[in-house]
């Protein structure tokens, strides 16, 4: 099957096309993935990820212009730019994680529930103090806080980096 047969029948969405696309293709796209990911994340997460690109690509093929290019090389940007907003998404979980880490390491032998959680962003301005609590106790996306006080991304993210430098400078003395 020629890459002009596979890119037909993605179209049409015949499966086999799919198939061929990944028995010609799916060494070179999951070697892209890895290089990218392999430092970030385990074997799991970088199947998750081609499996991921194979959907982009079965989604939209009708992007492709073979006068702009060789399907390879298509293909290759697909499976690079889907590596890339994996690592973003692993790496914010990451930064989450090492977060809320930073805000408790200070304080292993207290026990720290809601109220001891409440005593640490005391010092804190009002909007900070909901946005902590939506963050930290609620677990909400920082988009959706953003939405729900009317604040710029940005801004909340900047918010929460400066409340996170006050509660370790108030645990540090």
């Amino acid at each position: 099957m020629t890459d002009r047969d596979i890119v037909t029948g993605i179209l049409n969405r015949k499966e086999d096309a799919l198939e061929e696309l990944k028995n010609n293709y799916g060494r070179l796209l999951y070697g892209v993935i890895n290089k990218i990911l392999s430092s970030f994340c385990g074997v799991m997460d970088i199947e998750e990820c081609f499996n991921d690109a194979l959907m982009s690509i079965w989604e939209n093929i009708d992007c492709y212009d073979e006068t702009k290019g060789e399907l390879r090389n298509f293909l290759i940007s697909v499976a690079k730019f889907r590596a890339l907003d994996y690592k973003r998404k692993i790496s914010k979980q990451k930064i989450n994680l090492e977060l809320k880490d930073e805000i408790y390491k200070d304080t292993d032998d207290i026990q720290i529930d809601d109220e001891g959680f409440y005593k640490l962003i005391e010092n804190l301005k009002e909007k900070d103090k909901v946005i902590f609590v939506k963050k930290y106790l609620l677990d909400e996306s920082v988009d959706k806080i953003a939405k729900d006080i009317n604040m710029p991304k940005d801004t909340v993210y900047k918010r929460l980096m400066r409340g996170r430098e006050k509660i370790k400078e108030y645990i540090e003395n």
